[in-house]
């Protein structure tokens, strides 16, 4: 099963998604924290986003 919740900051995707993976033993994934963790790690692609959400 793939979800895709849409919303803006604020709204509660984080929170929706985390009850609905508890509920039905899915996995969350979070882009935002995938282009954060890109950024920490100083890759091409970090530096990238950085330069593009800055």
């Amino acid at each position: 099963m793939n979800l895709i919740i849409f919303g803006p900051p604020g709204a509660g995707k984080g929170t929706q998604s985390h009850y609905i993976s508890k509920k039905y033993n899915l996995y969350q994934l979070s882009s935002g924290d995938l282009l954060r963790q890109e950024i920490e790690k100083k890759t091409e692609l970090g530096n990238t986003i950085e330069k593009t959400i800055a």
